[in-house]
């Protein structure tokens, strides 16, 4: 009998349930898995003025004060020109000048000693005429020459070509001795103090940039925050893309590229740490040791969800591919 009671009170205990393992699992916090919400498009830094410069006139260059990579200022002095014919132009026409000058004042005084004339009627009318016209082809004439004057002046002038701003020289093509033409290409320039960021927007994102929380010029992994100028009212009609112009609120570099990011309100879950049970899209998190699944009503399949409140949640992100909800957990 003993015995036979002994064997009940096993065959009793193997014949219940036993209690289910708990599984092993890894969390974080539920703030340190969420993601920013970003747009991006790529971005250069340009300067305002990028300038070829090319000659005005037909002239030997005679002597280079700079080359490539020298920074200069504005009115600094980049090339002479020859100017023995231009200096014998001018001479020339300040000759012109002053003998046109010398036959007017003859013709002046004739002018007068007729008006004296006239009134004793010792010179007719016609004379008069005569007198009053040479006076007034003479000054059209002087005036004609002294235009001349300042062209030739300003020729002379165009043999020293200056900076037009501060700047950096980035090309030379002018050589000492070489011959330039009206428009040969002299030296290009490029301004360094007002630099600008240009990127190319998708028309369909352009929008979300008055509404950033942030934009910033990624670049090498640094982030410089920008402030938007002006987004072009037109859209390409072949590639959709509207053109925006950043102000850099930190140093860039001219011909620097990178990408605009601009970062919107609210953010986003992964959507790998969405799992689905009983067809609900949600997450598991820990609660009193056990496994809690969280439905997210906003989640679709396969992508990021919004979150706009970020609950005090330890989401689980390791081992949770086969949870229950309620289902024992212990952590890693």
């Amino acid at each position: 009998m003993r015995y036979l009671l002994l064997f009940i009170i096993t065959l009793s205990a193997s014949a219940q349930p036993e209690s289910q393992p708990s599984v092993p699992v890894t969390t974080q916090p539920l703030t340190a898995v969420l993601i920013e919400r970003r747009l991006t498009a790529n971005a250069e830094v340009m300067s305002v003025n990028n300038t070829q410069l090319s000659s005005e006139l037909t002239a030997v260059v005679s002597e280079l004060h700079v080359d490539v990579g020298d920074e200069v200022k504005q009115g600094d002095l980049l090339l002479t020109m020859d100017v023995l014919d231009l200096n014998l132009q001018l001479d020339q026409a300040k000759a012109n000048s002053q003998a046109a000058q010398a036959r007017l004042q003859q013709a002046e005084l004739r002018l007068k000693r007729a008006n004296e004339l006239k009134q004793s009627q010792y010179i007719s009318a016609d004379d008069l005429l005569g007198r009053e016209t040479d006076v007034a082809v003479l000054r059209a004439e002087l005036l004609r020459l002294k235009v001349a004057e300042k062209i030739a002046t300003r020729q002379l002038d165009k043999a020293q070509i200056t900076a037009p701003f501060d700047g950096v020289v980035t090309n030379r093509q002018a050589q000492q001795g070489q011959l330039l033409t009206l428009g040969s290409p002299i030296m290009h320039l490029v301004q360094l103090s007002d630099k600008q960021i240009h990127a190319n927007i998708p028309n369909h994102l352009s929008r979300q940039l008055a509404t950033a929380d942030r934009i910033v010029f990624s670049q090498n992994n640094q982030e410089i925050p920008v402030e938007l100028i002006q987004l072009s009212p037109v859209i390409e009609q072949q590639s959709s893309l509207q053109t925006a112009r950043f102000k850099p609120l930190a140093e860039v570099l001219v011909g620097q590229t990178g990408q605009l990011v601009w970062y919107l309100k609210g953010q986003l879950l992964s959507a790998d740490l969405v799992v689905k049970r009983a067809g609900q899209l949600g997450v598991f998190i820990v609660n009193d040791k056990q496994a809690k699944f969280m439905p997210l009503p906003n989640a679709q399949e396969g992508r990021p969800v919004p979150m706009s409140v970020t609950p005090d949640w330890q989401v689980i992100i390791g081992g949770r591919e086969r949870l229950q909800d309620g289902q024992a957990i212990k952590l890693k």
